[in-house]
């Protein structure tokens, strides 16, 4: 097992890579006030666009994660996407249209999708198992959340300032300084495979339950982030009538709160169970979508109920993405497991769904966001009944109760 310091260190190195290559997941949807009526596109092309990353980035999710259980070479794999990820964040500050700004968001979704799931693959597989919820949740937090919260800040006030293009080109250097460092400063993890170990990767991962309905709940997970930070900037600036500038508020508020609920969610979990706190989580989530649906349109029910919206996704996307499935599945294919995970929800969630909430807004109106919220909150409480627990603690309490 290794030190905690390293521990420490892996956690802190990995999570603010992370972040960086967040930074740019985040930037459309903040930038499309700005994009949508220079290149006059519809909700249904927002949703294109948003869809387009999706797909690329599923199909970087599983192939690298998979890759990495197959080789074993995951630090020479984590930094190589960290490099052509930093070499390819201007190509979104180039497009010249739809068509060419379809093409740089699916670049790019090759080059950040496999980031995350490989990412929690070295964590989990290097920290202590009684302190894998805190290291993931940790990890997440500093790279999905906290650096993420600056973004509306950051990107749209270079936006404002300087131009859309300009600010989808901040996170390139510091990417390339990071790929750096990993190098220098993370070492391989262990790797399981052996000559004897087979080699199937979705057969043997279908026949797991946990495998099947963590899938489906990434979908709804990637859904409700889609929707809420895909099309609530829109939501906020078109039918709230708020201004921009209180939009980049809101959202900021959205990611401080994920903030929060990134860390508590994942590290509570290793006491009390993955379950409770997967669907308390979404009950929060539930009950800001109905503040959105049915409160005034007004600056403080605007603000409370996207922060307390964004708490399903935040709260519970590591434990979905990487902890119940690396928890789940075979040593040989946790890699493969997570980043199996993720890109269905990245496909079908992100992807798929994306494009339909567009062609709703397009057909019902923005009004339709509140109630997508909800009603994936809903079904995701009444999915996670069905999975079984795997936090290492809660078991080892029940087993002891047993006997």
């Amino acid at each position: 097992m290794t030190s905690s310091r390293y521990q420490a260190v892996l956690v802190g190195l990995l999570g603010v890579n992370l972040g960086i290559v967040f930074l740019d997941r985040t930037a459309f949807g903040l930038l499309a006030p700005m994009i949508q009526p220079e290149f006059h596109l519809s909700n249904t092309d927002i949703g294109l666009i948003n869809a387009v990353l999706a797909v690329t980035w599923s199909i970087s999710s599983f192939g690298l994660t998979r890759a990495a259980d197959l080789t074993g070479r995951s630090k020479l794999l984590l930094v190589a996407a960290t490099v052509i990820f930093s070499l390819a964040s201007i190509s979104s500050g180039l497009a010249v249209g739809l068509l060419t700004l379809l093409a740089a968001r699916a670049l790019m979704g090759l080059a950040e999708g496999g980031l995350p799931p490989l990412t929690f693959h070295i964590v989990n597989s290097e920290v202590a198992t009684e302190r894998r919820g805190l290291a993931v949740g940790l990890t997440s937090t500093i790279g999905l959340q906290a650096i993420p919260l600056l973004g509306p800040l950051i990107i749209v006030g270079v936006g404002t300032a300087y131009g859309w293009r300009e600010a989808f080109w901040v996170a390139g250097v510091p990417g390339l300084i990071m790929a750096v460092v990993i190098w220098l400063f993370i070492r391989n993890p262990p790797h399981t495979r052996t000559d004897d170990t087979p080699k199937g990767a979705i057969g043997p991962l279908l026949m797991v339950r946990n495998i099947r309905f963590s899938m489906i709940l990434a979908v709804l997970n990637m859904t409700s982030y889609g929707a809420l930070l895909g099309f609530g900037p829109l939501y906020i600036v078109n039918v709230a009538g708020l201004s921009n500038g209180a939009m980049s508020v809101i959202m900021t508020a959205v990611a401080m709160g994920g903030v929060f609920f990134a860390f508590v969610g994942p590290m509570l979990s290793d006491r009390v169970g993955r379950k409770p706190v997967i669907f308390g989580c979404y009950a929060i989530s539930a009950a800001g979508a109905m503040l959105l649906a049915f409160g005034d349109h007004t600056l403080p029910l605007v603000f409370a109920g996207a922060v307390l919206a964004g708490a399903g996704g935040a709260g519970t996307g590591a434990l979905i993405m990487a902890i119940i499935p690396g928890e789940s599945a075979p040593a040989h294919l946790k890699g493969t497991a997570m980043g199996f995970n993720a890109g269905v929800g990245e496909l079908l969630g992100a992807g798929g769904m994306s494009v339909v909430v567009g062609w709703l807004a397009d057909s019902a109106g923005l009004g339709v966001v509140p109630w997508v919220l909800l009603a994936v909150a809903v079904l995701f409480c009444l999915i996670t009944l069905a999975l079984r627990e795997t936090a290492p603690k809660v078991i080892e309490r029940r087993i002891g109760a047993t006997a």
